[in-house]
């Protein structure tokens, strides 16, 4: 053990109270006397990796694996700088080494596995997540990830099993204690109330994370322009983009102003252009949430809105400490967030009719017809001229959405498709599908409803987004997955010509195919049960001038459909919003002058 016992015990504690900047410069003032002191080292790399400084952690944990070359606790810091740098293969090659040394260090086993996961290879990582479980069968953190990693193959109902076994709802940290409701979003058999109460245990962690409680600003000046900050890690390319720049790009600047908080820690081409739309951007992905709220209260929003729910890099405990007059959550997430400190959800009539609001911690705030604006790629290509099934003479159903979407109730239904339309096949596509064991595991599921193999075609992520688009020309009828609907792939296969068939259920997330669809004129492809939607798509799949007619440049054409509806009007699309924006403000202000 180190000889600067003391000193490496005063930074966990800091950074266990979440002050990594002071346990940062104990290390620095430590490291000064004694350079290549190994632990000194590696307490720096993980400290920096706490922060995302991944360049700066891995200088320091190559000085400590060459002053301890076998401790596997410092070949795992080396890995998870490399995870952090992008170098994922070379992290999981030094951990497969660590673990064969090590097969009972379960620190080794649980960084393997989350290389193994960023490196999509999660057949692998439920592999190591039971192997490690095997010689620690109460390893609390192996078996979360065993969860994630069941998920992310598709197998979300026994990911909610296991996950259920180790997170206590309302006990948790934030980052772990959202991971269940959330996956509860996935899967049939949870009801909506089972859901809300799993989300609204979240509402005091989240309290419990804010370390100093200040009064939330008034609202003054009803008439003022409104500054609104938008809190989020997806402003770069990410399927947010798709629906958050045409707001940013078509909103009145006299009225409204945008200031963003980009908590990503990589930023790219799609940032930079988001960032040209704001008054205000910061990049903030490594500041404690507790110093971004006090930015936020400095900045004087009036209105923040957060992107991203309770997926990966949420940072909703900027909301807790109540920065601003009005908090609201939009477009990233498709449920409540279960927090009272946020006053209003963006949805819609069609996501959320009335009597949603029993299953809402916040206010719903309907922005009708439609609470999406898409904006198409501009380097989108014309959809084909013809169905595939012109030449192949068979049917092709097709889903290019997330594995973690194909729940086995999706399985199941899409497997009586298919027995119902001889010589149909299905093809998939999803970034999960680069790893060949996943690949096979996918196909076994349908296998297992008496489906042919053959009948099933898996592809990976493809290199770019014109590349994505042009297998739209191979698919002759899209499915959404259910309980939870596409969304962006929802507008990627219309914009391509290729109808898409939703079973709406009683969820914000299995609605928003029927939100898309009924924007742009198709109520029909809308379907409320099992047999209706097997009956509907099965109706598509032999209506061959239907198909043909969605594909053409004509006015029933899917493209031209979009472009004449409010789903593509962006201007119309900032207008409601400044007006609904414009009004809670207004409503604000009245509330708090009237407060003593």
């Amino acid at each position: 053990m180190s000889r600067h016992q003391s000193t490496l015990q005063q930074v966990q504690a800091l950074i266990s109270a979440g002050r990594a900047e002071q346990a940062r410069a104990v290390l620095l003032r430590a490291l000064q006397k004694d350079p290549g002191e190994a632990w000194l080292n590696n307490a720096a790399a993980v400290t920096w990796i706490i922060q995302g400084q991944f360049q700066q952690a891995h200088y320091f944990a190559q000085r400590a694996v060459r002053a301890m070359p076998h401790n596997p606790e410092f070949q795992s810091t080396y890995a998870n700088a490399l995870i952090g740098l992008d170098q994922r293969a070379e992290a999981a090659a030094c951990l497969e080494q660590v673990v064969a040394r090590h097969p009972a260090y379960s620190n080794a086993r649980l960084s393997l596995v989350n290389a193994l996961a960023a490196l999509d290879q999660h057949a692998r990582a439920i592999t190591h997540c039971r192997e490690g479980l095997a010689h620690a069968p109460n390893d609390r953190e192996l078996k979360i990830a065993l969860a994630q990693a069941l998920m992310n193959t598709g197998q979300v109902e026994e990911a909610v099993s296991h996950g259920s076994q180790v997170l206590r709802p309302g006990s948790e940290l934030p980052d772990k204690a959202v991971w269940l409701p959330y996956a509860m979003n996935y899967i049939t058999s949870i009801t909506p109330a089972e859901r809300f109460d799993a989300h609204r245990a979240l509402d005091p962690v989240f309290r419990a994370a804010v370390t100093s409680h200040k009064p939330r600003p008034r609202a003054v000046d009803p008439e003022k322009k409104l500054r609104i900050g938008l809190v989020s890690p997806d402003l770069r390319t990410h399927s947010v983009a798709f629906f958050i720049e045409p707001l940013l790009e078509s909103v009145d600047a006299s009225q409204v102003e945008f200031a963003c908080y980009s908590t990503s820690p990589r930023e790219d081409g799609v940032s930079e252009r988001l960032r040209g739309h704001a008054a205000l951007w910061r990049h903030v992905p490594a500041k404690p949430s507790s110093e971004i709220a006090e930015q936020v209260r400095r900045d004087g929003i009036d209105i923040l809105i957060d992107l991203a729910g309770l997926t990966s890099g949420e940072r909703l405990a900027i909301f807790a400490a109540e920065p601003a007059p009005i908090q609201a959550t939009y477009l990233g997430y498709p449920n409540t967030t279960g927090l009272r400190c946020i006053d209003y959800r963006i949805v819609d009539s069609r996501t959320d009719p009335p009597g949603r609001e029993a299953y809402a911690a916040e206010q719903l705030l309907r922005l009708d017809p439609c609470f999406l604006c898409y904006k198409p790629p501009a380097s989108a290509p014309r959809p084909a001229a013809t169905p595939p099934s012109d030449q192949s003479h068979a049917i092709t159903f097709g889903s290019f959405n997330t594995l973690i979407k194909l729940s086995d109730a999706t399985v199941t239904l899409w497997s009586r498709l298919l027995e119902l339309v001889p010589g149909s096949k299905i093809l998939l596509k999803a970034r999960q599908l680069r790893d060949p064991e996943t690949c096979a595991s996918t196909i076994a599921r349908f296998t297992a409803h008496g489906i042919d193999a053959g009948r099933v075609e898996v592809l990976p992520a493809t290199t770019s987004l014109e590349e994505h688009l042009n297998l739209y020309g191979r698919v002759d009828v899209g499915l959404d997955p259910v309980p939870y609907a596409g969304t962006t792939t929802t507008c990627e296969a219309l914009w391509m010509g290729v109808p898409v068939v939703t079973l709406a259920g009683e969820t914000h997330a299995s609605r928003v195919g029927a939100s898309l669809l009924s924007c742009i004129g198709l109520e029909d492809l809308i379907t409320t049960d099992p047999d209706s939607f097997i009956a509907r798509a099965a109706a598509l799949a032999r209506d061959i001038d239907a198909r043909r007619a969605f594909r053409s440049d004509g006015p029933q054409g899917l493209r031209a459909r979009m472009c004449a509806s409010p789903l593509c009007n962006a201007p119309a699309f900032a207008e409601r919003f400044t007006i609904a924006m414009r009004r809670l403000w207004r409503e604000a202000c009245t509330r708090d002058a009237s407060k003593p």
